[in-house]
């Protein structure tokens, strides 16, 4: 298991159809590599967050689509897919005392490994 520390850019957008392509159609146009994202919704507003390669240019994206956004420091750690990976890893932070804001995680199937996004207190 491995982990890293990264910038998660979470970004506020009205909430409507399309919003999110075009999003993402302006962070391709740049190279951006989004290596994960979770969209998050509360009444009119939405919040996607993303952990990807290039943070600055990211951010610039941003500025010319008109989004606000806040950049948050998370835990980027590589999780065996098997069954309790997740539970072994909330258990150690736990241990630690550790608290666990929250996560996003997603694996393929037949995939040994992914990635979670951990948001520590």
């Amino acid at each position: 298991m491995r982990a890293v520390v990264a910038d998660q850019l979470s970004i506020f957008l009205m909430n409507r159809p399309g919003i999110l392509a075009d999003l993402c159609e302006t962070l391709c146009q740049r190279d951006v590599h989004v290596r994960a994202m979770t969209v998050l919704e509360t009444f009119d507003i939405g919040t996607v967050r993303i952990v990807c390669d290039n943070v600055t240019v990211a951010e610039e994206c941003l500025t010319r689509f008109g989004a606000s956004w806040i950049v948050v420091r998370v835990l980027v750690i590589e999780i065996a897919n098997r069954p309790g990976a997740i539970a072994s890893i909330s258990r150690a932070l736990a241990s630690a005392g550790v608290n666990l804001e929250y996560l996003y995680a997603s694996a393929s199937p037949h995939a040994e490994s992914t990635i979670g996004v951990f948001r520590i207190a």
